[in-house]
């Protein structure tokens, strides 16, 4: 008679196979959430940061910076170039303030392009130029350091808030992924309501910021290009340079204001009251082999050298941002129901600047 094996032998032999099947199906649905396309239920970027206004301020920032000896073009657009990051700023810190979870404002990336460039150009610029530098506008550039600073420090914020939920279903598509959704035609966004059952003008999110015709909202692919993490990352490390120019800035004003105290009261007094006189520049330094006039000397080579690594450092890092930016607004994503260069929202601001500086010339 045959030897009958146990009815939980044969269904362990019968099933050897089950955990190695369970690990596939297990690995199978690990791969499918990973490569499942990213959503997010969010604002299209608004127009003030669509091409016409991104086109101005860069023309502004560049007209600022090598054309700050021209009297006629530095006024008007100094002005207007300081303003675009200002009021961005401004709207960043509002962002963080009224923050929707689980929405997102694509208003963020616009934002984040006019103060980061601002951040680099602008201080820098002033620091390399006495033009800027000694004029009393130097105190407005302090003041608008810190806020553009405040903006950065809000837009990290705002940026490290934002995720994105995978879709793994749309109707009968599993695993509907980033490039085949790329190859469709725009018209093919809607089919993404599945994904987010929460997203629409009826049932919600809503932000103080969107009303009216600014209101609606959709479900659009997450940024792949600048993506939230590395936003994040480039909005702090933009605070670094700002922090440095808000002390550079403080020091020389202290500075300055000694200066002028010093020089109107005579040269300043000793302790017994009676006046000190300047140095004179070949008077050696107590202690030194040097004289003032020789430490001076030092001090104008030394900036020299600095001024020269800073100016392709920091204009490296306005053209990397730049070119970061521009190809992130000009994706499916970013792009997605914002205002052409055609309408009027986009042109005019460029035709009115373009007729102040005009205006400016004939003046002259």
């Amino acid at each position: 008679m045959p030897v009958l094996l146990p009815s939980s032998l044969l269904s362990n032999l019968s099933n050897h196979h089950a955990p190695t099947d369970l690990l596939a199906l297990s690995t199978r649905a690990l791969n499918s959430t990973e490569d499942a396309l990213q959503v997010v239920c969010a604002w299209p970027v608004s127009g003030q940061y669509g091409i016409g206004s991104r086109i101005l301020y860069y023309v502004l920032v560049a007209a600022s910076v090598f054309g700050r000896r021209q009297n006629w073009l530095r006024g008007p657009c100094l002005v207007a170039a300081l303003i675009f990051p200002a009021v961005a700023a401004l709207h960043g810190i509002v962002l963080a303030a009224t923050h929707v979870q689980g929405a997102i404002d694509m208003d963020i990336y616009g934002a984040f392009q006019f103060c980061s460039i601002g951040i680099l150009a602008a201080p820098a610029t002033a620091r390399l130029s006495s033009t800027y530098f000694n004029e009393p506008g130097r105190n407005s550039i302090f003041l608008w350091t810190g806020l553009v600073l405040a903006g950065l420090l809000s837009l990290t914020v705002e940026f490290y808030r934002s995720e994105a939920s995978p879709c793994e279903r749309i109707g009968d598509s599993v695993n509907y992924t980033l490039n085949s959704f790329l190859t469709d035609d725009q018209s093919a966004y809607p089919e993404l309501s599945p994904c987010l059952p929460r997203c629409s003008v009826d049932d919600g999110p809503f932000s103080p910021m969107r009303q009216g015709s600014a209101k609606d909202i959709y479900i659009i692919p997450a940024p792949t290009r600048l993506t939230f993490g590395t936003c994040t990352l480039l909005a702090a490390a933009c605070c670094i340079p700002a922090l440095l120019s808000l002390a550079f800035i403080w020091i020389k004003i202290i500075e300055t204001n000694w200066s002028t105290m010093t020089r109107f009261s005579g040269g300043g007094e000793d302790d017994t009251g009676s006046k000190q006189e300047q140095p004179a520049l070949d008077t050696p330094i107590e202690g030194t082999n040097i004289t003032v006039g020789g430490i001076r000397s030092v001090n104008s080579l030394v900036k020299k050298l600095l001024g020269a690594v800073e100016i392709p450092v920091f204009g490296g890092a306005v053209i990397a941002i730049l070119a970061l930016g521009e190809m992130n607004f000009f994706t499916a994503q970013i792009s997605y129901q914002t205002e052409p260069i055609a309408s009027v929202g986009q042109w005019a601001p460029i035709a009115g600047t373009t007729i102040a500086a005009l205006g400016s010339l004939y003046l002259l």
